[in-house]
């Protein structure tokens, strides 16, 4: 994963990709996971991009 991180998320045009290090989860759990985000992206908007560099610097630093 990139600079060591466990978890990364990947906001392209026209999709949005998580990536999970393999060490958090199992296969049965990553399916599990996949179920419920399926159900739930149909809701999903972007949000502005302002809003989302300030929330990445306040959570990163």
């Amino acid at each position: 994963m990139p600079y060591g991180v466990e978890i990364w998320l990947d906001d392209s045009e026209g999709e949005f990709t998580i990536y999970v290090d393999r060490a958090l989860i199992t296969d049965r759990g990553a399916k599990h996971l996949q179920a419920v985000l399926r159900r739930h992206a149909v809701g999903w908007q972007r949000l502005d991009h302002s809003f989302v560099h300030r929330a990445l610097r306040a959570i990163t630093g």
